[in-house]
């Protein structure tokens, strides 16, 4: 497996990422990914529970973000018809 990991071409997918916008499905997964990180790393460290007022702020956050790229061009088009 390691083996693998290291026989990919790493600077493909840098200049895949690197000559364009990535595709729709990237952008949510790579958000979604850090978010899970963060999760995971919180709890690796052992800190307490959260609030659940605190929780739910941080997943309307996330599911704001993930709206956000999704319906990015749509919000786009309409500032720039505003101005």
């Amino acid at each position: 497996m390691l083996d693998l990991i290291r026989r990919t071409n790493w600077d493909q997918l840098y200049f895949y990422f690197a000559k364009g916008e990535p595709p729709l499905i990237f952008q949510l997964l790579l958000l979604n990914t850090i978010f899970f990180i963060f999760f995971s790393l919180r709890r690796m460290r052992g800190a307490r529970s959260m609030r659940s007022t605190t929780a739910s702020t941080i997943q309307s956050l996330l599911l704001a973000a993930n709206f956000f790229i999704v319906l990015r061009d749509n919000i786009n088009h309409s500032v720039n018809w505003m101005f």
